[in-house]
């Protein structure tokens, strides 16, 4: 077979490293090096073709394979460019600099037909599968944590070699350069492989705390946490500023034993029951395995998809308030010049303190932790308060703590009785789109505003990147006891990964009103009407309308918190199943949250609504009460609901609930 033309653009920096790699395959005859690219000029002492640019290399050369090891900021813009002119990518990490640019580079794999590796080298070691295995097993016992720790050196001119590096944005472009993006990258997408997150719902909270003691704007002193939802949560504490460098490692941390692994060595160190073995592995280089792939078919180790757990993390470090300079008073200074390089005091004590707490530097107690430098996407803003008295209710969420892939809206959470027990929740470990109390639909007119994954006809839930948003637009009223405003339902807000999406605009009137009924118990009464902008024709629907069987949901949808004895009851019965994907005038829920016994209820307040309406009521896998507009059949703007929600402390006998029931309907 003839050798895969290769281009190698950047030839400086990492680019000696894939110049190296391209060098072994070119003795085996499996690769040719055409031609490279860099506007830095061509290396001294090479004869290869030598071009100022991608552009100017396409135009004279047609390489099977584009090598990039170019500054972050520009891998988006020319992986595409070589994908358009027919080329395979291989990809130094990050893969790109934001979430958008990352469907868009997926998108445009899709479209040319063409794969992208990412140049994660680590994932081609055979001790991800080893670690894969233990973390499944029972060799350790029960896995509660998986542990990062990095500790590395860098000096001034580290920071000095190019003019991105320790920036987060150069002339208003995301760079995003850090120790958690860049140089330790490996060790966050390490941990993602062997905890095997590499789909969007496997991640479900991500929380940042991120320092610097360079003269940088980028992060080189980071603590990261991520909560998933079918593996421990992985707990990274990262420096570049330790008193020397070593290996980094990630470690299972079992009831029995850990598994430490170094990800740069390839070397495993088990210790279970008190007693250690070593273990060491081969690696498969990734460009090597790129060329298997287009020749052999061979499965690709690092596909572009598969580094999207890696990429939510890259965004929630960008998409965070700057890094905390740490103080000099915190730091010593070894070397002297471009060589200088600061030491955090007993950094690397801190930095097992956290990994052995789980919690980041401030809450450790770390001197220079900072709570202002402590980020979570549950983060909210908010658009008002509910107030009884003194007693604040319900808070009223902007909806911008909500990721574009779990549908940004405003909700109300938390929810609280007037004895101050909070009912609802949000971001909850099964579903990250799961935000307290709001509307929300998963179709409208393709566009999903539920979040997550939308449920297609034929093959399922699949991501499909169709989320919308839902926008407070403008206040209409706001007064004591009620809110009136105006909303706008628009998207997509991402870049579709399949078919185009038609943008759709929906304009809604919500007004909320709540009163205090008697000591212990409050009212909300929501008032929802939806009405078309663009197109003039605009469908609410579901998985239900899209092939699902029974589970037509989305509505009005209330998250609960979890609580035990729960009793739920409606006109058709008692359990969940008597009124699961039933149409009923109302559904009532009693349970004990944290001790404290809770009584609430969802009703109509349109008999129509309650006749046609059918209820989504879970308990078990997850809790919560919600209205389904589209359980089978697809509803025609516009539409108007209304809607009560009763919160009373103490378990409410039937007599005394129904007396905050509308009437005709209870």
């Amino acid at each position: 077979m003839s050798p895969l033309p290769l281009a190698q653009v950047g030839v400086r920096g990492f680019g000696r490293i894939h110049l190296e790699r391209i060098a072994r395959l070119e003795e085996q005859g499996r690769v040719e090096l055409v031609a490279t690219a860099d506007p830095g000029g061509p290396l001294v002492g090479s004869d290869l073709h030598w071009y100022a640019s991608l552009t100017d290399l396409l135009a004279e050369h047609s390489p099977a394979i584009a090598s990039l090891a170019t500054p972050i900021g520009t891998h988006a813009p020319l992986a595409t460019e070589a994908m358009r002119a027919g080329a395979h990518v291989m990809l130094e990490k990050p893969p790109v600099a934001s979430l958008t640019e990352f469907w868009q580079l997926l998108r445009a794999c899709k479209e040319n037909q063409r794969v992208v590796q990412i140049g994660f080298q680590s994932l081609g070691s055979a001790g991800i599968a080893r670690m894969q295995h233990l973390l499944a097993g029972d060799a350790l016992g029960e896995v509660t944590a998986i542990a990062v720790r990095g500790a590395w050196v860098r000096d001034r001119a580290y920071y000095a070699r190019s003019p991105w590096a320790g920036k987060r944005t150069v002339d208003g472009r995301r760079i995003a350069d850090g120790v958690v993006t860049n140089p330790l990258a490996h060790s966050i997408a390490t941990a993602l492989k062997i905890a095997d997150a590499t789909r969007l719902d496997d991640i479900v909270a991500i929380t940042t705390e991120m320092y610097h003691a360079h003269a940088i704007d980028a992060d080189d002193t980071s603590f990261v946490r991520l909560d998933l939802a079918d593996a421990p949560p992985i707990c990274a504490a990262l420096t570049l500023c330790a008193t020397e460098q070593v290996p980094p490692t990630v470690t299972l941390v079992g009831t029995r034993g850990a598994a430490r692994y170094s990800y740069t060595t390839d070397e495993l160190w088990l210790t279970v029951d008190g007693e250690e073995t070593h273990e060491t592995f081969e690696r498969t280089d990734l460009l090597e395995n790129l060329v298997d792939h287009l020749t052999a078919d061979a499965d690709l180790l690092v596909p572009l998809a598969d580094t999207v757990g890696f990429m939510c993390v890259l965004e929630a470090t960008q998409d965070r308030p700057a890094p905390v300079q740490i103080a000099e008073e915190h730091l010593t200074w070894v070397g002297d010049g471009a060589e200088g390089h600061p030491v955090i005091t007993d950094i690397e004590r801190w930095l097992d303190t956290v990994l052995a707490s789980g919690v980041g530097f401030a809450e450790a107690g770390a001197p220079w932790g900072d709570p202002a430098a402590v980020a979570r996407w549950q983060h909210r803003t908010p658009l008002a308060e509910l107030r009884l008295g003194d007693a604040v209710v319900a808070e009223y969420a902007d909806g911008s703590d909500i990721m574009d892939l779990s549908s940004p809206r405003p909700y109300l959470h938390p929810i609280r009785t007037l004895g101050g027990v909070i009912v609802s929740d949000t971001h909850p470990v099964d579903h990250d789109w799961h935000c307290g109390l709001s509307l929300t639909m998963q179709d409208v007119n393709g566009v999903n505003f539920w979040g997550g994954r939308t449920y297609v006809r034929g093959r399922g839930y699949t991501w499909l990147g169709d989320q919308g948003r839902i926008e407070h637009r403008a206040w209409l009223e706001r007064t004591p006891g009620r809110l009136r405003e105006e909303l706008a339902w628009v998207g997509p807000i991402l870049e579709p990964l399949e078919d185009a999406i038609d943008p759709v605009e929906v304009r809604e009137t919500r007004e909320l009103t709540w009163t205090q009924a008697d000591d212990r118990t409050w009212l909300l009464d929501a008032d929802l009407a939806l009405d078309a902008v663009t197109p003039d024709r605009i469908t609410l629907g579901g998985p239900g309308t899209n092939g699902r069987t029974d589970a037509g949901y989305g509505g009005w949808q209330l998250r609960l918190r979890r609580s035990d004895d729960v009793r739920i009851t409606s006109p058709l019965g008692e359990g969940a199943e008597a009124v699961y994907g039933q149409a009923a005038a109302w559904v009532a829920w009693r349970s004990t949250f944290i001790g404290r016994p809770v009584t609430l209820a969802m009703a109509h307040l349109d008999a129509d609504a309650a006749a046609s309406d059918r209820w989504f009521v879970r308990h078990g896998a997850f809790d919560g009460i919600g209205t389904a507009l589209a359980w089978s059949d697809e509803l025609t703007l516009p539409v108007r609901r209304r809607y009560r929600l009763v919160v009373a402390d103490g378990h409410l006998t039937e007599d005394a609930l129904a007396a905050w029931l509308p009437r005709s309907l209870g």
